[in-house]
């Protein structure tokens, strides 16, 4: 049998079943919502890397110039929030939503800047250890999937469909000068420490995933949560290398190319009284490209393309914060 439902009674059903639960709509089951959420705040670490070769063929050196931002140090806040929607007569079977927001400030960061005449990181011409030790972070992600309970609820097993953004704003400060060759055009500064370096490296990573989470109740006041997600991502950078004159400012190149990666959480909540309970979570992330485009503008209006051979980016974190079960 086909039931055909004008938009104005699928609209009216939609807002019945999250607005108004335990009612029943036409013979259907009660809905029951139980909304939760977690706010948590913690410190992260991260590392990031990517190398460009001298040509848009990857030849001539195959790898040109390489940036590490390593030892990466964020004070990390994240807002976290879920729904479970479940017939009250199926318990062992409903839909769950869930979202989070995370933003960080960095604090402390290295980061190296080398540059090479040979192949395989030979014959490097300069290198600079700079300070890296302000810019932000910012993650966001949504997801969506059934939720099957086991175990009189005690475990659940929940399969996720999802989207996800994460942002860097990077910097390259106190500038040091390690290594330098003589005769390479444009200049760099002499051995030792530079005056004026503020440039930025900006990066953005998005696209659709595929996770699963698990949760184990061992009792009546603890709780083991276990996430992994599988990525997709779109990556793209913006950079300004505010000493380059022979560049354009504020964007003296950008990056492109297609990525992937994966995220892995194990946390515990622990009941303290009434809906509220410690949260105690760690997240490893993994993250790289494959090869894509590294695009210069030049001062004089001129661009050049050459090979983004490789972004690679790791990430961990510790968070403890509050959560609260509506």
């Amino acid at each position: 049998m086909t039931i055909n439902l004008s938009p104005q009674a699928l609209l009216t059903l939609l807002l019945l079943i999250i607005f108004a639960p335990g009612v029943s709509v036409a013979g259907m089951s009660a809905v029951s919502l139980s909304p939760e959420l977690t706010v948590d705040a913690g410190l992260r670490n991260d590392h990031l890397d990517w190398n460009i070769a001298g040509t848009s063929a990857g030849t001539n050196p195959n790898i040109l110039s390489e940036l590490t931002w390593d030892d990466v140090q964020t004070y990390q806040f994240r807002l976290r929030g879920g729904l479970n929607l479940a017939m009250e007569d199926n318990p062992w079977f409903g839909l769950y939503l869930r979202g989070q927001i995370g933003y960080g400030r960095i604090y402390s960061g290295q980061n190296q800047d080398s540059d090479y005449d040979g192949d395989n990181r030979t014959q490097e011409f300069s290198r600079s250890n700079n300070a890296a030790d302000q810019g932000d972070v910012l993650d966001l992600s949504f997801g969506v999937g059934p939720k099957f309970s086991f175990l009189n609820e005690r475990l659940a097993l929940i399969p996720l469909v999802g989207y996800s953004y994460h942002a860097q704003n990077l910097k390259l400060m106190d500038g040091f000068q390690t290594i330098l060759a003589p005769g390479h055009i444009p200049p760099v500064p002499p051995v030792g420490p530079f005056a004026g370096l503020d440039s930025s490296y900006d990066t953005e990573w998005w696209g659709p995933w595929l996770g699963l989470e698990l949760r184990y109740s061992t009792g009546e006041r603890l709780i083991f949560k276990g996430l992994t997600e599988y990525h997709r991502a779109d990556f793209s950078a913006e950079a300004n290398w505010n000493l380059r004159q022979d560049f354009a400012h504020p964007v003296s190149f950008e990056h492109g190319a297609d990525g992937d990666g994966w995220v892995h959480e194990i946390g515990l909540e622990f009941l303290l009284r009434d809906q509220w309970s410690l949260s105690l979570s760690g997240t490893v992330q993994r993250w790289q490209t494959d090869a894509g485009y590294d695009l210069v503008f030049f001062a004089d209006g001129t661009r050049q393309v050459t090979r983004l051979n490789r972004v690679n980016w790791n990430s961990t974190s510790i968070q403890v914060g509050l959560a609260y079960d509506f």
